[in-house]
């Protein structure tokens, strides 16, 4: 049996890819007892990963389940994670990862918006899914351990949606974008060509898995053969450099966060101490020059590569290969070109396309790799998935301008979306969960720098400062960590006068600098007072 076409596999190349759910068919035939992945705890096959896969597939064949079924994971940084995954795509279902951590309300809200018919949990959560199948903890360990009986795999067809992700998003709630199993397909073809990996390669896995690279630095490479090691300890630089001596990796795939850690200051980026590492890929946010500035220098012969994209084109979609020039540049590194299959267009406002050097307009990525759409949001899907010329088209948001090798470089984001922990975050989210709280009139959030990083600064408008302590237990329930604020800042709501969106988040910003206390109370003037311990209210 051939490797997929994205691989190296000469016999692979002019074939058809297989069905998602067969991903790893070829490489557990040829290498059954090779170590295909581990967490730092547990090893598992090529023939132990299609083995656990297919008796996941059997038991939800037994409860009914198929094509075009959603199947939520509360999903962990576990080496078992690829048997569920491609066990639920047997099936010819829809995989759809949440963070095993969400906030119950949060996860109570999604649930109940995705009806799924099944969830799987690795721990023992009781997910809030009435009428869907449950399999957790030593169920669910047991289901996989289980008989392997014969499978017949139920194939997505190229339109069919492979998986759901969720991000925050423009409404105000998580957006889910619908990734189809040829846009995956698509995006493993074009990064492959990038990436290189071969039945060789050695990859450290750092994404969480409800984060959609986690498919590109897990699945991918095993797809061809690779083996990939799931990081799961502290994500400190020092251990992670240790992680990736002892571990003989080839290819480390960070996003920028990350590798601004494993970085450090630098000195310990040396070949010595990193012998076997072949590539780094950075991406999400674009790269500190800083960063990269080491990598080139200390070592020449890897290669670097910055990826960009939005999650609704599929992982990435761009890719730039890092050089000498961009090493010496004070200014970020060009986000790069589109990946093969993938199409980028720069529009104006008035509508025309900007092009040639210098042309600078939103960014608009068009091809197999856009998503299906939004989740249950056909309004806002409409709003930025856009028919042209014969191609579907995703508007990002994000402004870039061509240079002069034609390469695309970011000016900047959607004024709305930040990037927290590595998350890309849309204010809406927060403000939108903020004025869900009892007594709250008014929410203006805004990423600021505080205490060395980036985070959240958060004003709500109510008649009482006491609402403080009710705003901060709804947040906890219904956000994430990395997206509730580091500073919540009360101001009197009407008929007290109200400082404009503007000011106030001038104000928010000089507060976050200054402010010693996770709470203040902002005069009619800006002024920050501390409030060293918030009140409930009566």
């Amino acid at each position: 049996m051939a490797l997929p076409p994205w691989s190296t596999d000469p016999a692979g190349a002019a074939g058809p890819p297989p069905a998602p759910g067969d991903l790893l068919a070829a490489p557990a035939r040829r290498w059954p007892d090779r170590p295909a992945i581990d967490d730092g705890t547990v090893t598992h096959t090529f023939a132990e990963l299609e083995a656990g896969a297919l008796a996941l597939a059997g038991r939800l064949a037994a409860e009914g389940i198929g094509a075009g079924d959603r199947v939520v994971v509360l999903a962990e940084k576990r080496s078992v994670m690829p048997m569920i995954i491609l066990g639920i795509w047997k099936r010819g279902a829809v995989y759809v990862p949440l963070d095993a951590t969400e906030p119950e309300d949060r996860l109570r809200a999604l649930l109940a918006r995705l009806r799924p018919a099944a969830v799987l949990t690795l721990g023992d959560r009781e997910p809030p899914a009435p009428g869907a199948l449950l399999l957790g903890g030593e169920r669910l360990a047991g289901v996989l351990a289980g008989p392997a009986a014969p499978h017949p795999t139920v194939a997505h067809g190229p339109e069919d949606v492979a998986y759901i992700v969720f991000a925050s998003g423009a409404t105000g709630e998580p957006q889910g974008a619908e990734i189809t199993a040829e846009g995956l397909f698509a995006h493993f073809t074009g990064h492959n060509e990038v990436l290189r990996c071969t039945p060789d390669s050695r990859v450290l896995s750092l994404s969480p898995f409800h984060f959609d690279v986690s498919l590109l630095d897990t699945l991918l490479p095993l797809s061809v053969g690779a083996f990939v090691h799931q990081f799961r300890s502290l994500p400190a630089g020092a251990v992670m450099r240790s992680v990736i001596a002892r571990q003989r990796i080839t290819h480390l795939l960070a996003v920028t966060v990350m590798l601004g850690l494993i970085t450090g200051d630098g000195r310990q980026i040396t070949r010595a101490k990193l012998p076997a590492l072949e590539l780094v890929m950075t991406g999400a946010q674009v790269c500190h020059p800083d960063v990269l500035r080491v990598w080139g220098r200390e070592l020449p012969e890897t290669r670097v590569v910055q990826a960009f994209g939005p999650p609704e084109a599929t992982i990435f979609a761009f890719s730039h290969p890092v050089g000498p020039a961009d090493t010496d540049r004070d200014t970020p590194c060009p986000v790069g070109t589109p990946l093969r299959g993938v199409r980028a267009r720069l529009v104006r406002d008035d509508g025309t396309e900007a092009e040639g050097p210098g042309a600078e307009g939103e960014l608009w990525v068009g091809g197999p790799q856009v998503m299906r759409g939004y989740f249950d949001q056909v309004g806002e899907t409409a709003r930025v998935v856009v028919e042209a010329d014969g191609t579907r088209w995703f508007r990002t948001g994000d402004t870039c301008v061509r240079d002069a090798d034609g390469a695309l470089v970011l000016r900047r984001h959607d004024e709305r979306i930040t990037w927290l922990a590595g998350r890309r975050t849309h204010l809406a989210e927060i403000t939108r969960t903020a004025l869900g709280c009892g007594g709250v009139e008014r929410a203006v959030a805004a990423a600021v720098r505080r205490e060395g990083r980036d985070t959240v600064a958060l004003a709500v408008a109510s008649k009482d400062p006491r609402t403080l302590a009710e705003v901060t237990a709804h947040l906890r329930g219904h956000l994430p960590e990395p997206l509730r604020p580091a500073l919540l800042a009360w101001t009197p709501a009407a008929p007290a006068p109200q400082p404009e969106e503007r000011e106030l988040l001038r104000w928010l910003a000089e507060a976050a600098q200054h402010a010693r206390t996770p709470y203040v109370a902002l005069s009619a003037d800006g002024a920050a007072e501390p409030i060293d311990e918030v009140e409930t209210c009566p």
